[in-house]
């Protein structure tokens, strides 16, 4: 099998990074939006009429920014999100081949290999230095432009796109 593209790539924290911005973006629904909006303006309301009926107190004051912090805060849900994304990550090989061909992609790294469909692509998020191809919904494969070893990066997303039928979406994430 011919191989288009080819990236050898060693993980970094970097990745990771932008890894869980993206993935805790793709996460935001409107209905956990709603939710925290709801949630904060409740709390934040409840507070500040507490305090402005018995005075100010530590705990009304606690609450007011507790209600602030839901409000403008991350979704609820997705606060520790991050943290979990990152500390599980510590458990993940860092060094990966993938090489791309006509129907599939194969994934190699220290002890294991698979193979992938491009049916199995679920979705396929762009960066400025990364792409992010989605095979679970849980779980994208982190691929570096700066470590295209064979192929062009730049058209990467084009032929990823086309093979799986799964639109590049564009993360301004740095």
């Amino acid at each position: 099998m011919k191989m288009l593209y080819v990236v050898n790539t060693k993980q970094d924290a970097d990745a990771y990074r932008v890894y869980v911005r993206v993935h805790m973006d793709g996460r935001v629904t409107g209905v956990n939006r709603a939710v925290s909006l709801v949630a904060g303006l409740l709390i934040t309301a409840g507070g500040a009429l507490a305090a402005v009926q018995q005075g100010p107190r530590l705990l009304y004051i606690a609450s007011i920014i507790m209600g602030l912090l839901v409000l403008f805060g991350r979704p609820l849900g997705l606060w520790r999100m991050q943290k979990r994304l990152v500390k599980s990550a510590q458990d993940i090989p860092t060094a990966f081949d993938y090489r791309f061909g006509e129907n599939a992609f194969d994934v190699s790294y220290p002890d294991q290999s698979m193979s992938y469909s491009y049916g199995d692509v679920d979705r396929i998020v762009e960066t400025q230095d990364y792409y992010f191809v989605y095979t679970d919904v849980r779980m994208a494969h982190i691929l570096p432009k700066k470590d295209f070893a064979q192929g062009d990066a730049n058209s990467f997303g084009k032929f990823i796109s086309e093979k799986s039928g799964v639109p590049v979406t564009f993360h301004k994430a740095k």
